[in-house]
């Protein structure tokens, strides 16, 4: 996932645990997707502005000024006749 103009990018961490990390943030949507210092993540928590992602492989090594980009939507997966009988990984990228 690569960064695109006018995407929200905060610096200031505020809490981590083994899976996730909080931080305030706003105008972000439960489900969106994020880079947390590079590792994709997924807002599971919004309350008021404090934002708690999950971080799909998990935190260690992640400092708390690390950068985080909000990519502006959910997963997607794109279906076609070609991902027919394939498997997929939690990603949704073919493994076969």
């Amino acid at each position: 996932m690569e960064k695109k103009a006018f995407q929200k990018i905060y610096t200031k961490i505020t809490q981590i645990t083994k899976a996730t990390c909080s931080l305030q943030a706003t105008g972000v949507g439960y489900d969106e997707l994020a880079l947390v210092h590079g590792r994709l993540a997924q807002v599971v928590k919004i309350i008021n502005d404090q934002v708690t992602l999950q971080v799909f492989s998990g935190t260690e090594g992640i400092p708390t000024n690390a950068e985080v980009v909000f990519m502006g939507h959910p997963p997607v997966l794109r279906v076609s006749d070609d991902l027919a009988g394939r498997f997929l990984d939690a990603y949704g990228e073919p493994i076969d």
